[in-house]
């Protein structure tokens, strides 16, 4: 079987995806090749096509980004080309540009199954005039290919606000567990001062983009009156968007930005993982339950996150020491961390979750790759 994936951006929780997918497929004896865009990538992408290359296969910098232009004609008429010479028995696009190109094209690739995984629709977090328009280009396209959501909450606006009337497969976006690993206390420290973070202090970190979706906002505003009381708690931000200067100018104006550490990326992230007390996740939207909450849980650390669309099966998961709150609700945050700060102070060796060894049964590579793989294995079939 060879499959091609079609993908754009190349970073954040749409190229991790993909990446994990890849390797799935190799590891498994499935040739790959892969259409992309260098327009927004991450360090990580050089590396995942060279892997591609390395097992034989094909590769195509469509040199595009997310808003719709004219050279998208351009990027159109070289992906036709290339599947076209590819070949491929399976075409799997993920995200809204890439997922719009392939399905546009649908017609000259009847004969091959089409996979779309759209990692949250742009109507699910926003409303106006541009939401309506992607909605609606969302229902022309959802014919021409099987969708993969990756949770019933996705599921659930395509068939409430899109229409579609299939019943999609409904797969989670998964975590390598045997890579993210919970700190042992020398193993703290050592990420800590990896990172230039203190050692004595309680550190509570975020990963993510500093964009509309993630809130960023919010997390700083819903620990302002915890920093007042404590000098010794720090928060870890990993990301990088446009709404960071008015960020950093929040936190000039409270006088709390000695205790805002932010980090714009970390090419291996567990470190970042390991130095912490506790995750913090305030998004407005998702998909389904991201990469980095995923990782932050499968390392054992306690959470505390807002319950957006996308996450509404969150407290079904049993996690042990999750304080969730309404999305924008910034008391609500505030108490949960506060009892969170509470935890790790009666229990500063580190407080014992079922984090773990819920993700590991649930959001392994294998429980969520192999199901694709099978997806795959299905259409063909037919």
């Amino acid at each position: 079987m060879k499959v091609l994936i079609v993908v754009e951006p190349g970073f954040a929780g749409v190229f991790r995806q993909v990446e994990g997918l890849v390797r799935y497929l190799h590891r498994q004896g499935v040739s790959v090749a892969m259409a992309y865009s260098d327009r927004r990538p991450s360090p990580g992408l050089p590396i995942l096509i060279k892997e591609i290359e390395q097992h034989g296969g094909e590769v195509l910098n469509l040199r595009m980004i997310n808003r719709p232009t004219l050279s998208d004609l351009r990027a159109a008429w070289q992906l036709n080309r290339f599947i076209t010479t590819v070949r491929p028995d399976v075409i799997h696009a993920h995200s809204s540009k890439a997922g719009a190109l392939v399905r546009v094209l649908t017609k000259s690739t009847s004969k091959r199954p089409v996979f779309y995984t759209p990692n949250a629709y742009y109507g699910m977090g926003r409303t106006g005039l541009l939401a309506c328009f992607f909605d609606l280009l969302e229902r022309w396209l959802a014919p021409r290919a099987i969708t993969i959501n990756i949770s019933e909450d996705e599921a659930r606006f395509a068939r409430e606000v899109l229409g579609s009337k299939r019943r999609p497969p409904i797969i989670p976006n998964p975590v390598l567990v045997e890579h993210f690993l919970p700190a042992t206390s020398e193993q703290k420290k050592a990420a800590r001062r990896q990172l230039g973070l203190s050692e004595a202090g309680i550190i509570i970190g975020t990963s993510g983009r500093l964009v509309f979706q993630k809130d960023p906002m919010t997390a700083i505003k819903a620990l302002e009156p915890l920093f007042h009381q404590m000098p010794d708690l720090f928060f870890v931000d990993l990301g990088e968007g446009d709404l960071l200067n008015e960020l950093n100018e929040e936190g000039l104006a409270e006088g709390v930005s000695s205790q805002v550490v932010r980090l714009h990326y970390l090419e291996e992230t567990l470190p970042f993982y390991q130095a912490l007390d506790g995750f913090l996740l305030t998004s407005r939207y998702e998909a389904g339950i991201p990469f980095v909450f995923l990782e932050a849980a499968a390392c054992g650390l306690p959470l505390v996150t807002t319950v957006p669309p996308g996450m509404t099966a969150l407290p079904q998961l049993g996690l042990s020491h999750c304080w969730m709150a309404d999305v924008g609700n910034v008391q609500e945050l505030t108490q949960g961390l506060a009892s969170l700060v509470a935890e790790i102070q009666v229990h500063p060796e580190g407080i014992v979750t079922n984090h773990r060894h819920l993700i590991e049964k649930q959001f392994s590579h294998e429980a969520c790759y192999a199901p694709v793989l099978e997806e795959y294995r299905k259409a063909l079939v037919v």
